[in-house]
């Protein structure tokens, strides 16, 4: 592919430097740098499926500050490094949860022990907590039983 070259002096070069905002082989720049915070990219980091040591990251981009706090509350962030942080934190944050309940379990009964292990079959992901079944109890007086006299 040929280049072309364009001299400083020439009219594309002259409607270049009207455009940029930072030196370019055309000259100095006629537009100044403007900082705009949006649009935005925000990123969230997930572990790979088939396990593996480095993280999947995922972006998306905001165009205001609602979209950003809209995606923000559902787990994304800002740059890639907070989200691999974000990440780790979550995962250090579900051990925790895995060790307190081992924890837990080796103080119940056996009966409460049968109904965790059904909740456990009954799902795939790590369950911090059950939660608890209510004991049904009869309220009040016993129902009368009729004598067959």
């Amino acid at each position: 592919m040929d280049q072309i070259l364009w001299g400083p002096q020439s009219d594309y070069a002259r409607e270049r430097r009207k455009w940029e905002a930072y030196p370019t082989q055309y000259g100095e720049p006629e537009r100044p740098f403007v900082f705009r915070e949006y649009p935005l990219m925000l990123y969230r980091a997930k572990r790979r499926p088939e396990g593996g040591k480095d993280p999947i990251l995922e972006h998306v981009t905001v165009e205001d500050e609602q979209q950003e706090r809209n995606m923000q509350s559902r787990g994304w962030v800002r740059g890639p490094d907070h989200a691999i942080t974000a990440l780790e934190d979550s995962e250090r944050g579900l051990a925790q949860a895995a060790a307190e309940r081992a924890y837990q379990d080796k103080r119940m009964s056996e009966r409460a022990k049968e109904e965790s292990a059904k909740v456990d079959e009954a799902t795939i992901s790590h369950l911090g907590e059950i939660k608890e079944t209510p004991i049904r109890r009869r309220v009040g007086r016993p129902p009368k039983v009729k004598s067959a006299t």
